[in-house]
């Protein structure tokens, strides 16, 4: 089965992206989505509205969310937002945002190709994962899937690069491009390609294994609402997907926050911290910052440290990360930690709010502050293909593709609310 398939999409008009598109939904705090939702009605916030979105007392009436999230949907259908194309396609897609942290004027660049892949089970070993997912949030997101009948936020996905593929995509992206516009710092570039250029990009691509980075619940929303369907092998046994080059992700780290339940005093917990592994007194942040992978940076009562891990517990691929070495050796042994999901004592800051935002939330909430060596695409792909988990919050891909985009829409493909299967329909 080929790994990659057109589909006849919708791209939101030049004029329409800078009002209906946003940035990832969880990149934003709930306060944050309602602000922008209620000065604009198109934002595609209302599409992606989830429990947290409504107060309190409405949030058991999960029809009344999903319906409302369609009626959002059927707006922007309404209003004309999108080019709607006709015949099937694949889209190049280029994100670009500024990295002056690399040197003045750096741009960081990558292009990936918009599409349908299949929809795959965990066993499956054409697309790979790395993280597990949380049941609830996965049927939610299922149930928003079926009643919206729509999809806008891909999977990401990654696959070892080659020269052939490369080169072919550089060549399509010299056409004049169908949407071209930046908001919130990322440039996005979107190029429809059809017919034997599609065909091509298929060929090319082959059956080269394909590594989830982002989107591990989408994707098994994905597999949810296909198991409800009568029709399996229909428009719900695809889903929608985005497949950046191995050599253009850009990873960053996650930071720790954590908060010490044994409320033991600075010299306490230094002296607990050195007998993991040897403690450095720095300067700055910039100093304790880690350069390279054995090293995290520690902010503790308003100083800067450096702490080298010890050796890993273990041999496998998940065993050598940086935040397996620290979750097994520091926040395990010294703070307690045993689930990094659920834990409450544990917080995470992605690395592109800076470090002055983690250095103000230990201040204010009094607790201790890690910052970790970014974990490589090689090392994500090792620990995929020995089909282990990472510990929660192990990398942050950025820059993310933007919400509301891209829309594919399952009716144009066949699909209708008739194909869920009467007595596993998520909201009746």
């Amino acid at each position: 089965m080929t790994l990659l398939r057109p589909f006849p999409g919708l791209v939101v008009r030049p004029e329409w992206a800078d009002r209906v598109t946003t940035g990832p939904y969880d990149a934003y705090s709930p306060a944050e989505r309602a602000a922008i939702a209620a000065v604009n009605q198109f934002s595609f916030f209302h599409v992606t509205r989830s429990r947290e979105d409504v107060a309190p007392e409405r949030r058991h009436d999960v029809e009344g969310l999903l319906n409302g999230c369609s009626a959002a949907m059927h707006q922007l259908y309404d209003v004309d937002a999108y080019v709607l194309h006709d015949e099937p396609a694949l889209f190049l897609y280029r994100l670009e945002v500024e990295r002056p942290e690399d040197g003045p004027g750096s741009r960081h660049v990558q292009t990936g190709i918009m599409g349908l892949v299949p929809v795959t089970e965990e066993n499956d070993r054409r697309i790979l994962r790395h993280e597990a997912v949380r049941p609830g949030r996965t049927d939610l997101l299922a149930m928003h899937l079926t009643t919206v009948g729509a999809s806008s936020s891909p999977v990401s996905l990654t696959f070892r690069s080659s020269g052939e593929l490369a080169r072919e995509m550089a060549r399509l992206c010299t056409a004049e491009p169908e949407l071209a516009s930046e908001s919130d710092g990322v440039r996005q570039t979107v190029w429809a390609v059809t017919g034997e250029d599609a065909d091509h990009l298929v060929e090319l691509l082959g059956d080269r294994t394909l590594y989830v980075t982002d989107g591990h619940h989408r994707l098994a929303a994905a597999a949810t609402a296909r198991s409800r369907s009568s029709d399996p092998n229909g428009p719900l046994g695809w889903t929608q997907a985005v497949l950046f080059p191995d050599s253009e992700m850009l990873v960053l780290p996650f930071h720790r926050l954590v908060t010490d339940q044994s409320n033991r005093t600075t010299a306490e917990l230094l002296a607990a911290l050195s007998e993991v592994g040897h403690v450095e007194s720095m300067e700055d942040a910039a100093s304790a910052r880690p350069t390279v992978a054995g090293k995290v940076g520690i902010y503790l009562d308003g100083a800067w440290y450096s702490l080298t891990l010890p050796e890993a517990s273990g041999r496998r691929p998940v065993d050598l990360l940086d935040v397996s070495r620290l979750q097994d050796s520091v926040l395990t042994q010294v703070f307690g930690i045993a689930d990094a999901a659920s834990d409450p004592n544990i917080t995470y800051i992605p690395d592109p709010l800076g470090v002055d935002a983690l250095v103000e939330r230990c201040s204010g909430d009094d607790c201790i502050g890690f910052v970790l060596h970014a974990t490589s695409v090689e090392e994500l792909m090792a620990v995929a293909d020995a089909d282990e988990r990472m510990p929660p919050k192990s990398s942050y891909f950025e820059p993310k593709p933007r919400s509301g985009v891209f829309v594919r829409r399952l009716a144009r493909e066949g699909h209708s609310r008739d194909d869920l299967l009467p007595h596993e329909d998520p909201i009746r």
